[in-house]
């Protein structure tokens, strides 16, 4: 089994997520937070499922989807993998600093 942890920008994202969902609807941000978490812990069992995240380019970093949501992580070793991000699929990745992070070491 991996280990999967998350950083802490990756909770702010989840985080962000829930508060703004939860203006609307607080049952409805329970449900996404915990149905974004639940999808991650699926990556204990199968770490290269999803894709590589075109915008990166690198075989190391893929994603996975929750809904509209794009849970996008780090393949760190054989038995340890990343939670980098949680974004809207709407959202540029570029802007976010995913990629040109990457890019650069």
């Amino acid at each position: 089994m991996v280990q999967v942890s998350w950083t802490e920008r990756a909770r702010k994202d989840l985080d962000a997520i829930s508060a703004y969902i939860a203006e609307s609807s607080p049952y409805y941000a329970e449900q996404t937070e915990r149905g974004i978490y639940d999808k991650a812990l699926t990556l204990e069992q199968q770490p290269m499922i999803g894709h590589v995240v075109l915008e990166v380019g690198d075989p190391g970093i893929r994603e996975i989807a929750y809904g509209r949501y794009r849970i996008i992580h780090w393949v760190k070793s054989r038995e340890h993998l990343v939670i980098i991000a949680v974004v809207h699929g709407k959202r540029s990745m570029t802007r976010r600093g995913i990629v040109s992070r990457r890019r650069s070491g």
